[in-house]
């Protein structure tokens, strides 16, 4: 008998069986794939080759967005891409928006209000609060935890309320524009955030109770898609993944902006890089992001009422007599001096990056921007060879893929 027909020579299961290899298309439309990736888009998709039940292969599919983000912006004046940009994420759209808005802020040599500074500071933990949620909620889904998962998301529509008692009702509010933000602090936010912080707090409590500390949470997430220190830089992987795999690394303290620099808060590092891990740098990310929204709001109050806005920059629409003038103003929006401008915040799902370059005119010369989600979405075939089939979907769930960051 040849070396290449001996089951002990043989490379894998498949090739001693003498079978081919299994290929499994864990597509958009697959159940399991739209309970769990649903609220970051739900367009992501995998190519699975399997070896018995063990990942040999894996491909990830961005799906079918085709939005052609960047080059679609290009073609429209700066303060019209805010809709589109907000479109990168649900929750996470905000922080996008606070991303673009404070890169051309800077590329203009303008500097919001103190109250816009800290009410975007407070709104953005808001929406960090609401997408970490999203991804226990997911996780749980994944691994079958269905008491988990209801509580996940009722500590998510208790976040998901606040915020939009801020910014508006909808996901797409609009509540972030350039050089402020739409309006102020509700009268009324003091007593819903007195009155629902406890709450969210409890639903993490219980998270941790039903999930965390539950034998098949901790069988299926610990040692599952583990990543290195060294591989997270290799891969270029930020966000919750680093910091789960020992690495201290985060805008909000690494590169200040916003109040960040004022602001007392952990960072939360793991040890192993793995799934587990990283469900609890993201539990107590929650928390930490409570502790900002009540410093934010402190300061807030302390402050008082007062200009939220650059009226007198020329980055409003002119208060004028004119409705001609003023639908102009309104098509056409602010122009900005030459030069380029790029700048880092630290999103949901990791550092989160736009690039901009002005020639001068009404229109941006290059719009360019790194979501986080893209590069663990190129990690995950080095993350999961080697894991079980069953492991796939409770990796995309704490990963949380956002299809928007990863489609061009």
């Amino acid at each position: 008998m040849s070396a290449e027909g001996d089951p002990a020579q043989a490379g894998t299961l498949s090739e001693a069986l003498g079978f081919p290899a299994t290929v499994v298309e864990v597509g958009m439309t697959h159940p399991g794939m739209r309970r769990v990736l649903g609220a970051v888009g739900g367009t992501t998709g995998f190519l699975v080759t399997l070896d018995d039940e063990r990942i040999t292969e894996l491909e990830v599919e961005i799906g079918l967005g085709h939005r052609g983000f960047e080059k679609e912006v290009e073609s429209i004046p700066w303060h019209r891409a805010l809709p589109y940009v907000a479109r990168l994420g649900l929750a996470s759209g905000l922080l996008a928006e606070i991303g673009y808005c404070l890169t051309l802020e800077r590329l203009a040599g303008v500097s919001p209000p103190d109250r816009a500074i800290w009410l975007r500071t407070l709104a953005g933990e808001l929406a960090r609060v609401v997408d970490h949620f999203s991804r226990l909620t997911a996780v749980a889904a994944a691994i079958g935890l269905s008491s988990a998962e209801g509580v996940a998301r009722q500590g998510g529509w208790a976040a998901a309320r606040l915020l939009e008692l801020l910014t508006g009702p909808g996901v797409f509010a609009g509540w972030v524009t350039l050089g402020d933000v739409a309006r102020a602090l509700p009268d009324d936010f003091e007593r819903n955030w007195f009155g629902s912080r406890p709450g969210i707090e409890a639903a993490l409590g219980r998270f941790e109770a039903i999930a965390v500390q539950n034998l098949t949470c901790q069988k299926r997430l610990r040692d599952v898609a583990p990543l290195s220190a060294e591989d997270c830089l290799a891969w270029g992987v930020t966000g919750p993944s680093i910091r789960a795999a020992g690495v201290a690394a985060d805008v909000r303290r690494d590169a200040p902006y916003l109040a960040y620099d004022s602001l007392d808060f952990d960072i939360p590092i793991g040890e192993n890089g793995d799934d587990f891990d990283r469900l609890l740098i993201v539990i107590e990310e929650i928390r930490q992001s409570l502790r900002i929204v009540d410093q934010s709001h402190h300061l807030l109050a302390s402050l008082g009422p007062g200009a939220i806005g650059l009226a007198e920059s020329g980055w409003r629409a002119p208060d004028t007599s004119d409705p001609e003038a003023h639908a102009e103003w309104l098509i056409e929006g602010p122009s900005i001096g030459p030069g380029e401008m790029a700048m880092s915040i630290e999103s949901s799902t990791g550092e989160f990056t736009f690039f901009l370059v002005s020639d001068g005119g009404r229109l941006p010369r290059r719009v360019h921007c790194r979501g986080a989600s893209f590069f663990q979405a190129q990690a995950m075939p080095a993350m999961l060879r080697g894991a079980r089939l069953d492991d796939l979907l409770p990796t995309a769930a704490v990963l949380h893929l956002v299809s928007g960051e990863c489609d061009r």
